[in-house]
């Protein structure tokens, strides 16, 4: 069980540290991973990934980095595997990543978007 996060902020229930468990603690924990910038996390360097990086990639190999910095990112994450990544480009300049994910090898599935 972890204490659950809201919009980078922990989530309050009745004035209380509100929590997670079960697929929606993995899902956060993933997110976490997804989100955060590998290499700035000073006691592990290895934690996060480095989807951040993407637009100094050419944009015919974008998405082949993003199957490539998901696998890493999520390498140590138990009872997780990847089953898909989609990279969209958006029309502004940003873009956004769809990981589907295989939870605890139930079959279960779920997707879950970064923005970048």
């Amino acid at each position: 069980m972890e204490l659950k996060l809201s919009e980078g902020q922990y989530a309050l229930s009745d004035g209380r540290l509100d929590t997670v468990q079960g697929a929606e603690e993995t899902v956060q924990r993933v997110l976490m991973r997804l989100t955060a910038r590998r290499g700035t996390f000073w006691p592990d360097p290895d934690y996060g990934s480095r989807l951040y990086a993407l637009g100094r990639v050419r944009a015919a190999q974008r998405a082949a980095a993003a199957r490539l910095y998901v696998a890493e990112a999520l390498q140590d994450e138990q009872g997780v595997s990847v089953g898909g990544v989609t990279y969209t480009p958006g029309g502004d300049g940003s873009a956004a990543v769809t990981v589907t994910l295989s939870l605890d090898g139930s079959g279960r599935e779920t997707a879950v978007t970064v923005e970048l």
